[in-house]
């Protein structure tokens, strides 16, 4: 995540943390590529149609297994070991890329946020972010990364209404993905959270993500979760 034009992780993660009450999300050390690429580890290969370099799914899950191993000696539950990437990545040699993959019964994902960028596969040479494309980066990332969170959960594609944990193939899809759950996928990770339900309050998860989209510039989702708060008020008064 090194990257110019990389979305924040930091800040990925701040969005993160409302849709996962109770959880704590942790941003582990960074993994070098490179490191493994002098020993022929990682798979690497370069992409006939970008001529960008591409790392082997397979490879990096592998890596997070063992890291995920080594956190269980610290007396914690671990749910999910994520990796993010700005790479691209592909799972096989027939696949041209993946925008991810995930291991849900190891609890195991890795996403690349390489194609996030409108200019990819020429964005290295680009340069900085103008605010516009920077905004768009960050706000497909969050959807992705927490889209994907939420899998792991063992909640999948949503068929009922517009909502985050809608499919997606297109950036045209993946654009006009609201950053907010859907009342039945509200309930299905109030179900899936289990222990951790007297965390689940949705005024409170709402008023932090507002503050965040606002903070972000994120117009139409500010006033999405600004008009359900306000309906949640006036219920929650009468």
């Amino acid at each position: 995540m090194n990257s110019s034009r990389a979305p924040s992780l930091e800040t990925i993660c701040e969005f993160s943390r409302p849709f996962f009450p109770g959880c704590q999300i942790e941003i582990l050390p960074r993994i070098d590529f490179t490191d493994f690429s002098k020993h022929g580890q990682n798979g690497m290969r370069i992409n006939s149609y970008t001529k960008q370099p591409q790392y082997l799914t397979s490879f990096i899950i592998g890596h997070l297994k063992k890291m995920k191993r080594r956190e269980r000696k610290h007396d914690r539950q671990e749910l999910f070991c994520i990796g993010v990437t700005m790479a691209d990545i592909y799972p096989g040699s027939n696949w041209n890329f993946v925008y991810g993959l995930a291991s849900i019964d190891d609890g195991i994902g890795i996403y690349s946020f390489s194609r996030l960028d409108p200019l990819f596969p020429n964005a290295e040479m680009a340069g900085p972010c103008t605010d516009e494309v920077r905004i768009l980066i960050l706000k497909r990332s969050i959807s992705v990364f927490v889209h994907e969170v939420i899998h792991l959960f063992g909640v999948e594609h949503c068929i009922y209404y517009l909502c985050m944990m809608n499919g997606t193939e297109t950036e045209e899809e993946m654009d006009g993905q609201p950053l907010y759950l859907c009342p039945i996928c509200l309930r299905k990770m109030y179900s899936a959270i289990g222990k951790e339900k007297k965390h689940f309050n949705v005024i409170q998860m709402y008023t932090k993500i507002l503050e965040l989209c606002k903070s972000l510039h994120f117009k139409d989702e500010s006033a999405w979760y600004e008009n359900r708060l306000n309906l949640l008020n006036i219920t929650a008064n009468n």
